[in-house]
């Protein structure tokens, strides 16, 4: 009788407590504390830190100096600060949205106007101190591919074309609006997008200003009125001006379906006078049309 009763099976809760899982109790290794200096000989070299030359793990990434960055501190950055530079300057007020007034109950919640004279509003204008020279903090770069709406591979493209010049990832960029003369659709992916920043963005200065834009036999420069009133700069490229680039130059083969490319420079220069004085600097000509 005690034989069989050791056979019958249970449908309770055994078989939770028998099935194997997981912790969540978090661990706790990393709060002992490891005695470095008796570790072996052999595992010393593990310590060593990877940014320092002596350490297994050490990568080099900078193997160049960066011209365009060291020629802005050492030479642009204090030029602009004495060219700008105002005694008694105060804080010019940029144009705000609006209130449509207190006169009626139902104005008191509505949606603000827009600023007086612009469609959008600008920023406040700070004086130029050692500590808000302009410079460029990033630049944009958008490809539009119209084929791409019929040919998806198109998007592809576009985008090896975008890294192929800026060394960076391009990202896909996807339509925002619905227009019907050109087949869009909003959610459809269009074309690519990249921005610069540090040694990509100086590298990419020197290539425009030395090789792509001089070359250029119709480039008069960017226009004066390409400007957004906030200090940020944007001038396009045609499909037979990406080809002075000379990673696309010399594997023309590779991109038979080039597209231009819209070009924007942020700046933190506040008005665009200040950022056309800044990139005046970096070497881009300017023309009134």
């Amino acid at each position: 009788m005690s034989l069989s009763k050791s056979f019958v099976r249970s449908f309770s809760g055994s078989a939770s407590v028998h099935r194997t899982g997981y912790s969540t109790v978090h661990p706790v290794h990393h709060l002992v504390k490891v005695n470095k200096p008796a570790l072996k000989p052999a595992y010393q070299s593990l310590l060593i830190p990877k940014d320092d030359i002596k350490s297994v793990g050490f990568k080099p990434s900078e193997i160049d100096q960066d011209r365009v960055a060291e020629h802005y501190e050492n030479v642009i950055k204090s030029d602009l600060l004495l060219h700008n530079y105002q005694h008694d300057s105060a804080v010019i007020k940029g144009n705000k949205k609006r209130s449509w007034g207190e006169d009626s109950p139902y104005k008191l919640y509505r949606n603000l106007k827009k600023p007086k004279g612009v469609s959008r509003p600008t920023k406040d204008v700070h004086p130029i101190r050692y500590d808000n020279v302009p410079e460029v903090s990033s630049i944009i770069i958008q490809a539009y591919n119209r084929d791409a709406l019929e040919e998806s591979w198109l998007n592809i493209s576009t985008r090896l074309q975008l890294s192929q010049i800026t060394n960076v990832k391009a990202k896909q960029i996807y339509a925002k609006a619905n227009i019907l003369p050109w087949r869009l659709r909003r959610g459809k992916p269009c074309g690519g997008k990249v921005e610069l920043t540090g040694r990509d963005m100086s590298q990419f200065i020197s290539t425009l200003t030395e090789l792509v834009l001089p070359r250029i036999r119709t480039f008069q420069g960017i226009k004066n009125t390409s400007g957004d009133n906030n200090g940020n700069i944007t001038f396009g490229l045609d499909p037979e001006d990406v080809k002075g680039f000379p990673e696309i130059e010399n594997f023309q083969e590779l991109f038979p379906n080039l597209t231009g490319m819209h070009i924007t420079f942020k700046t933190n220069a506040g008005t665009d006078d200040r950022a056309r004085t800044l990139l005046s600097s970096l070497g881009f000509p300017f023309y009134n049309p």
